[in-house]
């Protein structure tokens, strides 16, 4: 079976020897890992300008999922320079509850996160709230810790956790993405195999490697002052043990035919997928979501189960947030044609909005 129409994906490209070269971006998609991620040498409409100025616009963070069939936890150090944040959600599905660690920093506060992903780490640590990322591509590995001290209305969470991305058996999605007058984003996305253990409270889960699966993500980008998109990511394992997992977005990147960041892995191999659309009545209530392309490639439907919300208003910033975690059901097809079901895959959505 094949989808409705005809889809060509957009080329893998070779890899660049740096993201930016002679002051521009390098757009595209590409083959593997980039080795040298320097937005600070483009240009983006203000040649004159130091590179103080240039940090202060760049918008970068890591984030993890790591996920089994009962909890999804996302992890996150998040640098929009006015503002900095360091993120520990965990949602529970047995409970239907979210538990919320957030640590919100001034300009400065959080080290400047790592420009390469083959031996580097990012970290926050404070007496309570303690959160380490070590990004080894070398050895294919990335390692993840975080021990966060309870509140009166939080139970303490605390785990060490591995995703695996071998690239000799996963293919990250890595692109250069245009938003407009020079500016760009630049994303690494995989969906790996996971494991390890964290500590609810008093309580330990553990993330079997056979049976738990990671998302990461990894990004930096000059963003208009108002930043806004939807995403969604899922996985979930086959019978046979086949790990599989998409991401989705709809975004302000410029020409999405031709530059976008939608894919779907079949046991870490890459599939380029088309342009999509997110349709939901509201993000505040668990009706569902539709995610549909133009070709009949992606039809997913997601039920959310419970909705995490952040608001910000202050002088200089607005944000809004809104990340139902919950269920996938539906079909993409891949490259090749090969319709793959989507059999409840647990996973989340966004709705992310920004003015800063």
């Amino acid at each position: 079976m094949t989808p409705k129409s005809s889809y060509q994906p957009r080329p893998l490209l070779e890899t660049p020897a740096a993201l930016v070269q002679d002051g521009q971006f390098q757009l595209g998609t590409y083959k593997t890992p980039l080795t040298q991620v320097n937005p600070l040498d483009a240009k983006v409409n203000f040649p004159l300008l130091p590179n103080a100025w240039k940090q202060m616009r760049l918008k970068e963070w890591q984030h993890f999922a790591l996920v089994n069939e009962r909890v999804y936890v996302s992890i996150a150090l998040f640098d929009a320079k006015l503002l900095a944040l360091a993120q520990v959600c965990v949602y529970d599905r047995t409970l239907g509850k979210t538990i919320f660690h957030e640590k919100q920093m001034l300009p400065g506060q959080l080290k400047a996160l790592p420009n390469e992903l083959f031996d580097a780490k990012a970290s926050l640590e404070t007496p309570k709230f303690t959160l380490r990322i070590h990004n080894h591509l070398d050895q294919g590995v990335h390692h993840i810790a975080f021990d966060i001290a309870g509140t009166r209305s939080l139970p303490s969470v605390k785990g060490e956790f591995t995703c695996f991305e071998s690239l000799d058996s996963i293919e990250p999605i890595v692109v250069c993405l245009p938003l407009g007058n020079g500016r760009a984003m630049y994303s690494h996305k995989a969906v790996t195999a996971a494991e390890g253990t964290m500590h609810l409270g008093p309580e330990k889960i553990d993330f079997p490697k056979d049976q738990s699966y990671g998302l990461i993500d990894i990004h930096k980008g000059y963003y208009p002052y108002v930043m806004k998109w939807n995403w969604a990511t899922g996985g979930g394992y086959r019978k046979d043990g086949t790990l599989l997992g998409f991401n989705l977005t709809n975004n302000q990147v410029r020409d999405q035919d031709a530059y976008n960041e939608n894919c779907l892995w079949v046991d870490g191999k890459l599939h380029l997928l088309p342009p999509v659309t997110f349709s939901y009545n509201s993000p505040h209530t668990t009706n569902p979501w539709s995610i549909r392309d133009a070709h009949g490639q992606v039809d997913l439907h997601f039920q959310p189960e419970v909705i995490r919300t952040v608001n910000l208003n202050l002088l200089f910033l607005r944000s809004r947030y809104r990340g139902p975690f919950g269920a996938f059901t539906g079909s993409i097809y891949d490259n090749d044609g090969q319709k793959h079901d989507v059999e409840a895959w647990f996973g989340m959505c966004e709705e992310f909005y920004l003015r800063l």
